[in-house]
């Protein structure tokens, strides 16, 4: 990561912003599942519209983070309410999916009202995605250190337009990849989908747990 900021982007802000977001959306999350779910379930634009949700609201994290990063990274109580908050929400999720999975309906996303809205939900379901706040800002920390990045400046606004479309690119080649692999198996992973959420977010509450563990623990050593 170092040695490609220092030297393949240290001239392409678009580019620098386009790489960091792709390869942090990339890696299996519950926001690319549901995207996913969505392009099986309702098709190309519903799950489009469902990204641009995601971006319209990564927007206005992108630029609040860019003017608070230095102040965010240092309110130690709210990042560990952040921390505590996630844990909870995927650990209730996983709970209330292992009580399902021996019902005969699995989950499906057309239960939910706000399917009928994607973009909608892609708005509410960022919104409520807290973990992006303390990365950007460690990450503008780190770009505005390094000088990769000077504040107050357009090269932010050039930055931003690179994240969002690495986001957007992201999400959508995950959901395009699994919608590949999964076109002739829709009903054959449908029997298991409530098993798969279970271990999805048991296992996303798990590595949200093992990160606050060791930050706490690498204070205490400090």
């Amino acid at each position: 990561m170092t040695i490609l900021t220092r030297f393949v982007f240290k001239k392409n802000t678009f580019a620098l912003g386009f790489f960091i977001s792709l390869m942090g959306t990339l890696p299996l999350g519950y926001l690319n599942v549901i995207g996913l779910q969505i392009l099986l379930e309702k098709g190309n634009w519903a799950a489009t519209s469902f990204i641009f949700g995601i971006v319209a609201v990564e927007f206005f994290v992108l630029k609040i983070a860019a003017y608070g990063a230095k102040w965010l990274v240092e309110q130690k109580k709210l990042l560990l309410f952040i921390d505590i908050f996630t844990i909870v929400f995927f650990s209730s999720i996983a709970i209330y999916f292992y009580f399902n999975i021996g019902n005969e309906k699995n989950f499906s996303l057309s239960q939910l009202q706000l399917i009928q809205f994607p973009f909608v939900l892609g708005l509410a379901l960022n919104s409520f995605n807290f973990m992006q706040w303390p990365y950007w800002s460690g990450m503008y920390l780190y770009l505005f250190r390094t000088e990769k990045i000077k504040p107050k400046t357009n090269q932010n606004n050039i930055f931003i337009m690179g994240a969002l479309l690495g986001t957007f690119a992201g999400m959508m080649l995950f959901a395009q990849t699994g919608n590949y692999f999964l076109i002739d198996k829709k009903a054959a992973i449908g029997k298991y989908l409530n098993l798969i959420f279970t271990f999805l977010f048991l296992g996303l509450a798990f590595i949200q747990f093992i990160n606050l563990f060791w930050k706490r623990r690498k204070v205490n050593i400090i």
